[in-house]
């Protein structure tokens, strides 16, 4: 019974087959039509590329500059040295050379932390530019659990701008700070956009800041690599304009050259006056620190727990902005700042 009942089956199959061939048969003459069809595609394709410009082009266009050259200033220069004051300065920071090269603890878990160092002199009016160069990038090994997916957090970067007098130390932590960073970024506080190219060691980096009422780039910040501008002017942000602004330094893992003048490392398409060269009405000086007879305090509040230390050392501090905390939780903000996070939070 069972090779009864396959025949139909094959049966079925022998007569379908008829059928199959041709369809198949027919398959051709809907080919034959494609070329055609591809050819009409293919030249609206090269129409539509014709009248639309590519959108490369747009990266490629050069920027027009609009800087003019410095013009000979008959008022008081600037006296006296640029310089980093140790109270703006974090605690991993070393200066070296007096103050033209910075560099930082790597070692002890200071390598995770940025450093970050607010020049004593800054600008309130004029035209004025200054330099930095990376000399030394430190290869460091990293531990691993700190970083966001597995990212080392103790990656070498660098970011280089302006800021208020008492902002932040770390730049980054605060809207009283503008700054560029070595992947390219212009960044307010912690708002960033992609601007530039990306620049490294050995490449002599300027940040131009221009305040001159008189000039069309009036209230902007410039990034300039090896002598080239890298970007469009980017416009402060209306909470800085009017302030004065001083040169800012943060670091992690590298050491670095600072220029403040008279001349340039590497020359702008136009002339520029260099911060040390900056006239003394346009200039701010930072008050030194002074101690007593060379000698500085130390002070450490005794208090019960849960009963208000911090909130007395929040004041204290408000009121005597000199003192540099050392606390726990001074630590852990720093390392927030820096990059570093826990993913059980800082408290577990």
């Amino acid at each position: 019974m069972a090779p009864k009942a396959k025949a139909p089956k094959v049966a079925a199959k022998t007569a379908e087959a008829p059928k199959a061939a041709a369809k198949m048969a027919e398959a051709p003459k809907v080919e034959e039509k494609k070329p055609e069809k591809r050819k009409a595609e293919e030249e609206k394709t090269k129409e539509a590329a014709a009248t639309e410009p590519p959108a490369k082009e747009a990266k490629l266009e050069p920027i027009t500059e609009k800087e003019t050259d410095a013009l000979a200033d008959s008022r008081k220069a600037l006296t006296g040295e640029i310089s980093f004051h140790v109270p703006d300065t974090t605690l991993n920071m070393i200066p070296t050379m007096g103050g033209r090269v910075l560099a930082s603890l790597s070692d002890g878990g200071c390598q995770y932390l940025i450093a970050g160092a607010r020049a004593n002199v800054g600008i309130k009016a004029g035209r004025y530019m200054f330099e930095t160069k990376i000399l030394e990038v430190l290869p460091l090994p990293d531990a691993g659990g700190f970083g966001r997916k597995g990212a080392p957090a103790s990656k070498a970067t660098v970011r280089v701008g302006f800021s208020t007098a008492g902002s932040p130390l770390v730049l980054g932590d605060s809207e009283e700070q503008v700054f560029f960073e070595t992947d390219g970024s212009f960044c307010v506080g912690r708002t960033r956009k992609p601007v530039c190219r990306k620049f490294f060691r050995d490449q002599t980096v300027g940040v131009l800041l221009n305040l001159d009422a008189k000039s069309e780039n009036n209230n902007t910040i410039s990034l300039f690599i090896d002598g080239v501008r890298a970007c469009q002017p980017q416009a402060l942000p209306e909470g800085l304009q009017g302030k004065t602004l001083f040169p800012h330094l943060a670091f992690r893992n590298v050491k670095v050259l600072t220029n403040w003048g008279p001349e340039p490392i590497k020359a702008l398409p136009f002339k520029c006056r260099m911060l040390g060269t900056a006239a003394d009405a346009d200039a701010v000086k930072a008050k030194a620190p002074e101690g007593k007879d060379g000698k500085y305090e130390v002070v450490l509040p005794v208090g019960f727990p849960d009963e208000g230390t911090f909130e007395w050392l929040d004041s204290f501090l408000e009121k005597n902005p000199e003192y540099v905390e050392l606390s726990d939780r001074q630590i852990i903000k720093w390392a927030a700042s820096s990059g570093m996070f826990s993913s059980r939070g800082w408290g577990g």
